[in-house]
């Protein structure tokens, strides 16, 4: 998978699987001061993020990522770049 669409999509969908969302996230609205997102539940998206697309986030990354359009830039940085990490 290497289209920016259709990390887009994987993204949402752990987002709002594993962040317990309702239907649809605006995808820049604040994930904990908007949605509501609970510390748990962030680790379970950083995960699933990790696990679906194959990479690792660095941690401090991920916090500051707080919309659903910054983790799509965070993942496709990494996934779209040969050789990137995001780390």
């Amino acid at each position: 998978m290497s289209d920016i669409s259709d990390i887009r999509k994987d993204v949402m969908t752990i987002v709002e699987t594993s962040g317990k969302l309702a239907r649809p996230i605006p995808p820049d609205k604040d994930l904990y001061s908007d949605l509501g997102v609970e510390s748990v539940n962030a680790i379970s998206i950083l995960l699933a993020l990790e696990g679906r697309f194959g990479t690792t986030i660095d941690d401090t990354r991920f916090i500051e990522a707080r919309t659903v359009n910054s983790l799509v830039d965070l993942v496709a940085e990494a996934k779209l770049a040969p050789g990137a990490r995001v780390a």
